[in-house]
């Protein structure tokens, strides 16, 4: 009769000691695990020199220092948190040049934005500086609400808030303006 107790009493702290192992573990890790998925980049690229082409024909190059690829996300974007510098290299290989302190490009929209120390200096000299600039790849437009200051290479000098314009610059169209323009008599 004292066996049978002691062998209850030992089956029963078992059978206890065993549900506290498993109904005990960690939460911890598990909260861990699901912001490391569901909040950091898939990937980080360090020193970067991409180099686009278009049926043979290298069309752009990017540089930038650190990239972050969130292509883990429902809606995918690439992040580049210390700036980009850009090359535009148009069919007759005229280079512009593309700068900013902080970029993010959305994938699925085609969209970019470029924030701090915006600067463009087309291969016609023409030369922008912007706190924000918004480039829609899929339409070749640019577009800002944000003040900028534009040098045109006739020496026209314009400042404003906000413009949208095509990727080439033959289109702009400017708000709010302040400038120097020269006119022939």
């Amino acid at each position: 009769m004292q066996n049978k107790k002691i062998y209850t009493i030992v089956n029963i702290v078992t059978a206890f000691a065993v549900t506290m192992f498993f109904s005990c573990q960690s939460t911890s890790k598990n909260d861990l695990g699901d912001l490391v998925i569901e909040d950091a980049p898939i990937a980080e690229g360090y020193e970067i020199n991409l180099k686009y082409t278009d049926s043979g024909r290298l069309t752009a190059i990017l540089k930038t220092s650190k990239i972050l690829d969130y292509s883990n996300k429902s809606f995918v974007y690439h992040e580049f948190p210390e700036g980009i510098v850009l090359d535009i290299i148009d069919k007759e290989g005229k280079v512009s040049v593309v700068t900013s302190d902080y970029a993010i490009s959305y994938q699925q929209t085609g969209l970019i934005d470029m924030r701090g120390n915006v600067d463009i200096r087309t291969a016609d000299s023409t030369h922008l500086q912007a706190k924000q600039l918004y480039w829609d790849q899929n339409i070749n437009w640019i577009f800002t609400d944000q003040p900028y200051k534009s040098y045109l290479p006739d020496g026209t000098i314009n400042e404003a808030d906000g413009f949208d314009a095509n990727q080439d610059f033959t289109i702009l169209n400017s708000r709010i303006n302040d400038g120097v323009m020269f006119i022939e008599e």
